[in-house]
């Protein structure tokens, strides 16, 4: 529950939803606020100001947030702050009238979701601290003993009190149990204290692979943190695990700057997790599961590290990253075969996903082309976004006009074209 404790000593565990939210922080008159949604990985501002000499202020959620339902944060810039759920609610106020609050000290009128959430951060830490002392207490006692009958029947209370708190979370509609549940993932917390460890992996495994909504993940500011517990979980059960639960994802994710977003992500987690190797084996799936560039599209410009642009006519222009097995072999075939793409005029263009300078450099400065680019920024560059490249090697050949007229994962694929 350290998640949980760490909200609590920052003030951020008053989560409420309002069209217009009065924050009442008596301790921290006059400090500056920043006001934002998270939406996927990244955040919005959408208020900033001062708590007043009484340390209050009032929020006005913006029009275009009042159907809003997700997660905003209301932060201090000198530290501290709140989190604040947003799903059409009417006006209410939430505060704290001491400096180090606890789900005690916290105090809020008119919203559900609040009533929802205050109540599990007041039960949950108090029944899982029990519970594990319970069983901590089990150990120094065998089972003839007499203390071991009572801390059996009380470790079987705690259990039974802990299942259905969690049942209350997963059968409410509240955005604010959506908000636990994904809390509770994230921090490996099961609906059961009794699962086996073979049951929880199952469980952590089929709640993202079918029961997480993942438009209330890209609204909770959690986003990053569930998918690399995820990986965490799925990685260590086998490479077809990994790979059929990524396709159930992908294929559950309709929306397009999401699925984008999600499939940029797992790139970055499989090249994490040295599972890069696996991207071939993915790549149909992801062709085909986001409206990607493809033959018959304008190609996008190039950006030099200079800030100026090129439109690649005539070119092959291959995405790759330093260390990627497929990449190198790649590259290695692209230099033996570059006299043969100067007599077809084709000029050559590298693209590098490297963040590090000096790997960078021991592949590119032996490239005999000239136009070698790399931002190192990895697959956040500009280039990889505009090309929306989720996986390397990616190549892209482009016409006379700048039309791509192929788009592959293997190099040999692109030859075998060349030379009908």
């Amino acid at each position: 529950m350290k998640y949980f404790l760490i909200i609590f000593l920052t003030l951020s565990s008053v989560i409420s939803s309002a069209q217009q939210i009065t924050i009442d922080l008596s301790h921290f008159a006059g400090k500056e606020y920043v006001w934002f949604v998270s939406n996927g990985e990244k955040q919005d501002t959408i208020g900033r100001g001062s708590l007043n000499a009484k340390g209050q202020a009032v929020l006005t959620v913006p029009a275009e947030y009042r159907n809003w339902r997700g997660m905003s944060n209301f932060v201090l810039t000198d530290g501290g702050g709140l989190e604040i759920i947003l799903n059409s609610e009417k006006d209410f106020i939430a505060g704290c009238t001491v400096a180090q609050p606890t789900a005690n000290d916290i105090y809020y009128t008119g919203s559900a979701e609040n009533s929802f959430l205050m109540e599990k951060y007041k039960l949950q830490p108090d029944l899982l601290n029990k519970a594990g002392i319970v069983a901590a207490a089990m150990q120094a006692y065998a089972p003839d003993e007499p203390l071991y009958k009572p801390l059996s029947e009380e470790k079987k209370a705690l259990e039974k009190r802990f299942a259905n708190l969690q049942r209350q979370s997963a059968e409410s509609p509240l955005y604010a149990a959506r908000i636990w549940q994904i809390a509770d993932y994230c921090n490996g917390i099961d609906s059961r204290l009794d699962l086996s460890v073979k049951e929880s992996m199952e469980e952590q495994r089929r709640y993202v692979r079918e029961v997480l909504d993942f438009r209330d993940l890209w609204y909770s500011g959690m986003w990053k943190s569930l998918l690399a517990r995820w990986m965490s979980v799925v990685s260590v059960q086998g490479d077809s695990v990994l790979l059929s639960d990524t396709k159930a994802m992908l294929t559950r994710v309709q929306d397009r700057d999401m699925r984008l977003t999600l499939l940029k992500k797992m790139v970055s987690l499989y090249n994490q997790y040295g599972k890069e190797n696996l991207l071939i084996q993915l790549g149909e799936d992801i062709m085909h599961s986001v409206t990607l560039l493809s033959p018959g599209d304008q190609a996008p410009k190039l950006y030099l590290p200079d800030s100026t642009t090129i439109v690649p006519f005539n070119s092959l222009v291959i995405f790759y990253e330093s260390g990627c097995g497929n990449c190198e072999n790649d590259l290695i075939q692209l230099r033996g075969n570059y006299p043969l793409l100067q007599e077809k005029n084709i000029r050559v263009i590298s693209v590098s996903a490297d963040t590090d300078e000096s790997i960078y450099r021991q592949d590119a400065d032996i490239f005999p082309w000239q136009q070698k680019l790399c931002d190192y920024k990895g697959f956040e560059g500009v280039n990889f976004r505009n090309y929306a490249v989720v996986g390397t090697p990616t190549i892209f050949v482009i016409d006379s006009k700048g039309i791509i007229t192929g788009r592959y994962a293997m190099l040999e694929e692109v030859l075998k074209e060349l030379n009908n």
